[in-house]
């Protein structure tokens, strides 16, 4: 434990004024315990880096890092590294807004065609935008503009990102709702570079970046080659994967590069009411503008100009979040305490932790300096073991369902609209991992029940659920790109929808393929979803206010890429894994006993891929189709089809013991963003040992193979077993198998919803032998 404790190394940085100042003894704790807490996110969630900041009005009086900033794990996170800040960006763009008012060049509520006449976006509610409700999310536009998007990987400039915003249509009157718009920001930004005849990001340093001393921030990466933090994208049913260094279309909106220190130097100036050392940013009146509440609450969120204002225990905070592939970050400031905190992680949509940290910063640096003792920091802890298989089910209100399974080793909960890791308090439960903080559920001790947001769901036996209706089987699917997924899939009946990587949405259907997202929450209220069909009557994309999805099947398209790669080298492979030797172990607990599976148990069914070319190397790779496995293991698989016979499925092997050369031909022939779904070679595989089975149900009655959220062998998402997608039946047959199978001492291979490890199958030695030789016969 003392080793990988020491391998996260602490960077205390204070800049050159608060090395003179007095010692500081409050400060001093506060900081070590927030250390500890960020610390703690570190290890616990695999966060590449953290950084967290503690702002006066005299300046950074603290900062700490944790982690490492590089890829390789090499380079410690420190003051110097650079952070993407996503929407904290948009305080930048509004604070240079309120400059241009303060100049005359800009006023607030008159119609934003005044300065972008070619501003036309398509208005049925009557009414002119304005600059206020721009800023205030207050405009009725869609979220996104249709090119230069979050999505759009080949934007052209914020001027056609906004000149594309003529082809939508308002959601909401202006002024009406809030409703938070990446697009509308975009705006504001044109309108800025055109009333001061630069291109944005000039304007902005010139206005707001250079005047408070920001040389390690800006608008593009190329500046900060070699400082930006490497960080990583994640999702609940998925790898991570490293962040794409996407540049946004809308910099307004989010494209904000920058470091705790700089960042901190504007939450000084925020401290000291606009004041700087060379004079002000903003007026005393232009800030208090900007922190007043503009529009009665009608969300979460209540809005300044910018600004989110809010109460933290009877103070007032200021601030905004951010968060842009693989990149969090949290922006607070009591102003009437003198107090600011910046804070950074390194997964995309980690808010939770920002938020988490930030919070605790804050209440830690009060307490302590006021005397009064300093909040404990939530520590929940994984529910794991026999607790974890207790606590395990399917559950319900008659209405929708939640169900809790084991995933790698750990409890999780998949809920209408949450998922993630569950994880005990001293009080109870909670739901907490990088990307989801949910404190509000409850688990009965006998686990009859669950409650989630005070909705409470009794313990039962998941029935058959039917299968969907045709228009919404025909929707079900992946639309997008792989750096941003959108997944259409059926719960409980009811059609939902994934989207940036984290949310979970429930759809409502207002005309045949069209879809409404909810008004009251989520990314896009008030936004619709439509589908596009060919003349097939097949589904080809799905479109977002002007952003079209294309249809997607993403393992077929890595099959495709490992298969010509294969095919052009298949001898070389083989030969080279043939030549190779296996990875040398100590003597294995148990001898290897292998045996044919069909001779434990006659009426199972093999179809073993690798003997034909149905697999995703697209050739043979075995000389014949046989099974075995270790013979407990066989004889357990046995009970397992006798149990699903009586309710009227079989199992259908696909494949069993492999040989070592076979694994190491996978690994090699694998992309190394696939290699989740391969065995390491010179690890050996639970296969090599005899202890794994890669299989299916087929019914008795027709003997067709059951149809679950994904194929055999696909290297896609819909392989992991506590994939969300798919329809209701298609993962009730996916838990159906799990559940027989794990009640005889077999356990579910995390990535793969197919492949099961017997037992402790490390006992066993690592096999090299091809079938023919288990059998007394030689290698071709």
């Amino acid at each position: 434990m003392m080793k990988r404790l020491l391998a996260w190394i602490i960077v205390l940085v204070a800049p050159t004024a608060a090395l003179a100042q007095a010692p500081d003894p409050a400060l001093d704790r506060a900081a070590a315990l927030i250390a500890d807490a960020a610390q703690w996110e570190v290890r616990e969630k695999q966060i590449p880096s953290i950084a967290v900041a503690i702002i006066g009005p005299e300046g950074v009086r603290w900062s700490g890092a944790w982690g490492k900033a590089d890829a390789a794990g090499k380079v410690p996170a420190s003051a110097d590294t650079v952070y993407r800040a996503g929407s904290v960006s948009k305080l930048f763009t509004d604070v240079a807004v309120m400059k241009l008012v303060e100049q005359g060049k800009l006023k607030l509520d008159v119609p934003v065609r005044t300065y972008l006449p070619t501003f036309q976006p398509k208005n049925p509610f009557g009414g002119e935008i304005t600059l206020r409700q721009l800023m205030t999310h207050r405009s009725g536009l869609v979220r996104e503009s249709p090119r230069g998007n979050y999505f759009d990987i080949t934007p052209k400039d914020q001027a056609d990102s906004v000149l594309s915003i003529n082809e939508t249509t308002l959601v909401a009157a202006p002024g009406s709702v809030t409703k938070y718009s990446n697009a509308g920001i975009a705006v504001v930004g044109e309108v800025i570079a055109r009333v001061t005849g630069m291109p944005f990001e000039k304007a902005l340093h010139a206005l707001v970046l250079d005047p408070l001393g920001m040389t390690s921030s800006g608008l593009t990466a190329a500046p900060f080659a070699g400082r930006i933090a490497h960080s990583e994208m994640a999702a609940f049913d998925g790898p991570r994967v490293a962040a794409p260094p996407i540049e946004l279309g809308m910099p307004a909106a989010g494209s904000l590069y920058t470091t705790t220190g700089d960042l901190g130097r504007f939450a000084q100036a925020l401290l000291n009411k606009g004041g700087i050392p060379s004079g002000r940013m903003l007026k005393v009146a232009s800030l208090d503008e900007m922190w007043r509440r503009q529009y009665p609450a009608s969300g979460a969120r209540i809005f300044g100009l910018g600004f989110v204002v809010a109460d933290m225990d009877g103070k007032r905070v200021v601030g905004h979040g951010g968060a842009i592939y693989g990149h969090s970050t949290q922006l607070l400031v009591m102003p009437e305490a003198g107090l600011g905190v910046v804070a950074f992680t390194t997964v995309d949509a980690s808010n939770p932790i920002t938020n988490k940290l930030a919070d605790y910063a804050l209440r830690t640096v009060l307490a302590l300096k006021t005397g009064t003792e300093a909040p404990s920091y939530a520590k929940g802890e994984l529910v794991t073991g026999a607790e974890a298989k207790r606590l395990s089910g399917w559950f319900t209100n008659g209405k929708q369902s939640v169900s809790t399974r084991i995933y790698a080793g750990h409890l999780v909960i998949d809920a209408p609209e949450l998922v993630g890791d569950v994880r005990r308090t001293p009080t109870g439960f909670m739901v907490e991992d990088a990307q989801t903080r949910f404190d509000k559920l409850a688990i009965a001790d006998d686990a009859s029940w669950i409650e989630v947001g005070g909705v409470r769901y009794a313990r039962g036996e998941m029935p058959e659920p039917p299968l969907p209706n045709a228009e919404l089987a025909a929707l079900i699917g992946d639309y997008g790109w792989e750096h941003n997924v959108l997944r259409i899939y059926e719960r409980d009946g009811r059609p939902f929808v994934w989207i940036e990587w984290t949310e979970h949405t429930e759809l409502t259907r207002t005309s045949a393929d069209r879809y409404a997202f909810p008004t009251d929450r989520g990314l896009y209220p008030f936004e619709t979803l439509t589908f596009e069909r060919n003349a097939a009557g097949a589904v080809t994309a799905a479109n977002l206010g002007g952003i079209r999805f294309p249809r997607r099947d993403f393992g077929a398209e890595v099959e495709a890429k490992v298969r010509a790669g294969v095919q052009a080298n298949f001898a070389g492979l083989r030969a080279a894994a043939l030549a190779a030797t296996p990875p040398s172990e100590p003597p294995s607990a148990k001898p290897s006993d292998l045996y044919a599976i069909t001779k434990a148990d006659p009426t199972i069914r093999l179809d073993i891929r690798y003997a034909g070319i149905n697999n995703f190397m697209g050739i043979p790779v075995y000389e014949s189709a046989r099974a075995f496995l270790q013979r407990p293991a066989a004889e357990a698989l046995s009970r397992v089809n006798q149990a699903l016979r009586k309710r009227g499925y079989g199992l259908l092997i696909h494949d069993a013991y492999r040989p070592w050369y076979v694994t190491k031909m996978f690994w090699d022939a694998s992309p190394v963003s696939s290699r989740m779904f391969v065995a390491d070679p010179s690890q050996g595989s639970r296969h090599n040992r005899g202890a794994a089975v890669d299989l299916t149900m087929f019914e008795l009655v027709t003997g067709k193979p059951m149809e679950t959220t994904g194929r055999y062998d696909e290297f896609s998402t819909r392989s992991y077993s506590n994939f969300v997608g798919g329809t209701d039946h298609q993962r009730w047959l996916r838990e159906v198998l799990r559940s027989a199978i794990e009640a005889e001492g077999f356990d579910v291979y995390p990535e793969e919803w197919w492949h099961f490890d017997y037992g402790n199958w490390r006992d066993y030695p690592i096999g090299n032998k091809t079938f023919e030789e288990l059998e007394g016969r030689k290698r071709r």
